[in-house]
């Protein structure tokens, strides 16, 4: 008997695509986690080159700049915003960066405050130099002429003062579209843990199936059904012989005997049939599944009509007469 449950065993095991499946997911997990940890160390990033706002052979680069002096606003666009600063080599730079960067800088507004104050007693503040890393990005559209009318120059004095490509700091944003990869990640952990348990539990499925059948002496005469049974479709997964159920898509092996009650549990999504399924309602009071793959409304409708051929007197489809009834065929 043992060598006939290792033959359902290796019959009845999942495929290779379920197992190529599970390792393109754990191979997804990996990488996207890898590329999240390397983007977020800045490990690809290197040192960051001095910020030259004029350079054209920057753009795209990670560059640095000390910052001693910040203006309170100088440009909103939509929900970015840009920032006049000044480095420590007294120069202006036009930065991107959240907000709550520029909340950090408070000495370095002071300083700010402290050189434009049209106040001539105003208390000179020790310039505080920070270092800002970011990326060298162009001037978009409209840009220049946002930051000029700001500060009331016409676009070319501004060009003249901040020159034509900004830092990009707004590692907000930046954090925000990095999410994406440790969400992704998760989702194809969630998918691949799915994919390990389905396979489990067909495993688990095999095993109580093959028990019940040696207890009750008929293992050998449901191989020899299986054996000798030929698939119309090689990609069909439900095979129904003249005792048994065998459905490899669940692992399962059910006599029509042992069936008192099958009816289909349709799952719908906005009133639209999206998957179906035959529940078995058994005679000892458990439940089994078939599954069928292949043209799944018409083989769900075939095998109920065969379970009603091979078991008379069961009961086919849900109604509360049915549910009663059953409840009283399985009463200890």
């Amino acid at each position: 008997m043992n060598d006939i449950r290792q033959r359902f065993r290796n019959d009845f095991k999942s495929g290779k695509g379920s197992k190529v499946i599970l390792a393109i997911l754990c191979a997804a997990v990996l990488i996207m986690l890898t590329i999240w940890t390397v983007m977020r160390l800045g490990l690809l990033q290197g040192s960051a080159a001095r910020f030259d706002p004029v350079s054209p052979e920057q753009e795209g680069k990670y560059v640095s700049l000390e910052v001693v002096g910040v203006d309170d606003w100088a440009a909103n666009r939509d929900d970015e915003y840009y920032y006049v600063v000044q480095g420590s080599d007294m120069y202006l730079y036009l930065v991107r960066m959240p907000e709550e960067d520029f909340d950090s800088m408070q000495k370095q507004y002071d300083y700010w405050l402290s050189v434009t104050s049209d106040d001539a007693d105003a208390e000179p503040v020790e310039p505080v130099p920070v270092e800002i890393t970011g990326y060298s990005t162009a001037f978009p559209d409209e840009l220049l002429k946002t930051v000029a009318e700001t500060y009331g120059y016409s676009e070319e004095e501004m060009a003249n003062s901040i020159g034509s490509y900004y830092l990009d700091a707004n590692t907000e944003l930046r954090g925000k579209d990095m999410l994406y990869l440790p969400v992704g990640a998760g989702v194809c952990a969630v998918l691949a843990l799915l994919v390990w348990l389905n396979g489990r539990q067909k495993k688990k499925n095999i095993e109580k199936a093959l028990d019940a059948l040696e207890q009750k002496g008929q293992l050998q005469a449901a191989w020899d059904e299986w054996n000798s049974y030929q698939y119309d479709d090689p990609k069909e997964t439900v095979a129904m012989t003249e005792h048994y159920i065998f459905d490899k898509n669940s692992s399962e092996i059910i006599p029509y005997q042992d069936i008192a009650w099958a009816y289909k549990f349709v799952i719908r999504r906005r009133f639209t049939e999206v998957n179906s399924y035959i529940v078995c309602k058994m005679n000892d009071g458990t439940t089994r599944q078939v599954t069928p793959v292949r043209n799944r409304k018409e083989a769900v409708e075939r095998i109920l009509a065969v379970i009603a051929e091979k078991k008379p007197g069961v009961l086919i489809g849900y109604s509360k007469e049915n549910k009663n009834a059953y409840k009283e065929m399985t009463k200890m």
